[in-house]
């Protein structure tokens, strides 16, 4: 398993946790993409299915994109959080991305985005050109 949380490998509350928040730095550039996935798919516990969470690499082509081009090896998968149910799960993904400003901030001297991130809560997205602040 290739996440960890505190610097030490992850150890999951799957039993009183419903999913985590995380970020995936690319070692290289320092890019980074924070996202939420979730431990199981269904609402009923014995009817519910592993959501494959051990061995996800994030929901952007473009992360996953790069991650093909440079291999996985070259990438940080941290966990930021563990949280008990989907309202929580999903309300601490948009904290952490507007925290961190994931739509606007750039790599340090560059124009280029610091995130993968192209959108926040499905209703926020990145600026077609961004301002200078």
């Amino acid at each position: 398993m290739h996440w960890t949380y505190k610097r030490k490998p992850f150890v999951p509350d799957l039993d009183n946790r419903f999913g985590f928040v995380y970020k995936i730095t690319n070692k290289k550039t320092k890019k980074s993409y924070i996202g939420c996935k979730q431990y199981f798919i269904g609402i009923k516990k014995k009817s519910r299915k592993p959501s494959g969470w051990e061995t996800y690499t994030g929901s952007s082509k473009h992360l996953n994109s790069d991650m093909g081009k440079i291999g996985k090896k070259n990438f940080k998968f941290q966990i930021i959080g563990e949280y008990e149910n989907k309202r929580s799960l999903n309300y601490y993904e948009c904290f952490y991305q507007m925290k961190l400003k994931v739509l606007t901030t750039v790599l340090e001297g560059t124009d280029e985005p610091a995130y993968y991130n192209n959108y926040v809560g499905g209703k926020f997205y990145r600026p077609i050109k961004v301002e200078k602040q």
